[in-house]
């Protein structure tokens, strides 16, 4: 019944790709929907098809090319191990633009093919949001990244994994750093006026509630603001002691960061997961130097975490971050899981549910009946381009 029902939706989404089509979206390594298989035993000839949508153009395409870098490393890894049950795995990659139309159509596109089992998803609440009824009618498991709370406790999509801790988490980490352990008492929260920051910024401010503390000022902010200029005079005006970031991209982060400088504003910065990445660094350069952020994916957090690092920085010669680190687990997370269970959807979901003591390189896994695996952050501040755990 569910290959039935996958089928004919399939067929719908075939006819809705006509009209998609003048959109389009690239195959990120020109593999496209090559190959042959079938989605019930995860494909025959050998190969094991699994898609993957990554921001391979657009303003956030640095962080893609790291996405694109973690699978990669995992993709090696298993494949060189005989696969999983003597079959390789093959990703199907498609450019999701880093937009909310273009992750639909490229999601549209993955789905589409039969031979597909699984899709890593994108990384942003937003962005994760907008295929939701589609995944849910789709019937196969999705592994994202995205952190809003709300896209696994309010849109109850069985369907849904998600591979880092959500903003609850992160919340309370990044009030707790800098109320209770930099003895801050005047802060000002900048955030995205996405699904991501608006519920990470009430997060926020119920923790410093708890605390007995009002911000001194709130701004909001979208997503490729050039001039932060307007938004930091009013924190500045504000008296603010440091400032809290809710920000979904990490290039905006860098961005607001130089403008502080330039400004002379060298408050404490304490920031969502975006704020202290090798993305960022890159981005930012010196400027972000003393910038903590609370981070899911800490280079030195483990051993896991350490031989990872070591692997990314011989294969591509620089740091890896959060953008590698999640896919890179739930490719090995989906290997365990079709070795143990197969490839039928419903067997795949009931097999990543159940999976707990998974250590990964973000963390130990213990997945909840909510789809979340993750539960905890840890702050890393920016030194000479380093990141120094303090958490």
């Amino acid at each position: 019944m569910k290959k039935s029902i996958r089928t004919t939706l399939l067929l719908c989404i075939a006819s809705m790709m006509i009209v998609l089509s003048a959109c389009g979206t690239n195959s990120g390594d020109g593999q496209g929907s090559k190959g042959s298989g079938g989605s019930g035993s995860g494909g025959t000839g050998g190969v094991i098809k699994i898609g993957m949508v990554a921001d391979l153009t657009g303003k956030s395409a640095l962080t893609g090319e790291f996405k694109k870098r973690g699978a990669q490393i995992a993709l090696d890894e298993i494949n060189a191990n005989v696969g999983i049950n003597g079959k390789t795995i093959e990703l199907v990659i498609e450019d999701d633009r880093g937009t909310n139309d273009g992750t639909v159509s490229s999601f549209q596109k993955i789905v589409s093919n039969p031979d597909v089992i699984a899709v890593l998803g994108p990384i942003t609440s937003t962005n994760a949001k907008s295929i939701s009824d589609i995944a849910k009618k789709t019937g196969i498991p999705v592994l994202i990244g995205g952190t809003n709370v709300g896209l696994t406790t309010e849109l109850k999509n069985p369907w849904f994994f998600r591979i880092r801790p959500h903003d609850g988490y992160s919340a309370q980490t990044i009030a707790d750093f800098t109320a209770d352990k930099k003895g801050h008492q005047k802060i000002a929260i900048i955030y995205d006026t996405d699904a991501f920051g608006t519920a990470g910024k009430d997060m926020l401010i119920s923790e410093y509630k708890k605390k007995g503390i009002t911000p001194t000022t709130v701004e909001g902010i979208t997503a490729g603001t050039k001039d932060f200029t307007p938004t930091l005079e009013s924190i500045r005006k504000s008296g603010a002691e440091a400032i809290n970031t809710m920000m979904t991209a990490s290039a905006d982060v860098a961005q607001l960061v130089i403008q502080m400088r330039q400004l002379g504003i060298n408050t404490d910065l304490v920031g969502s997961s975006s704020a202290a990445q090798t993305t960022t660094v890159k981005l930012a350069g010196d400027k972000l130097n003393g910038i903590y952020g609370a981070n899911d994916f800490a280079l030195d957090q483990s051993e896991e975490a350490k031989q990872f690092v070591d692997k990314f920085q011989k294969k591509y010669n620089e740091l890896p971050d959060l953008y590698t680190g999640w896919v890179y687990d739930s490719l090995h997370i989906l290997a365990k899981i079709i070795k143990d269970k197969g490839t039928d959807p419903e067997q795949m979901r009931q097999g990543i549910l159940a999976l707990k003591g998974f250590k990964g390189v973000e963390g130990e896994y213990n997945f909840d009946e909510n789809g979340d695996g993750l539960h905890q952050y840890s702050i890393v501040k920016v030194e000479n381009g380093n990141f120094v755990t303090q958490k």
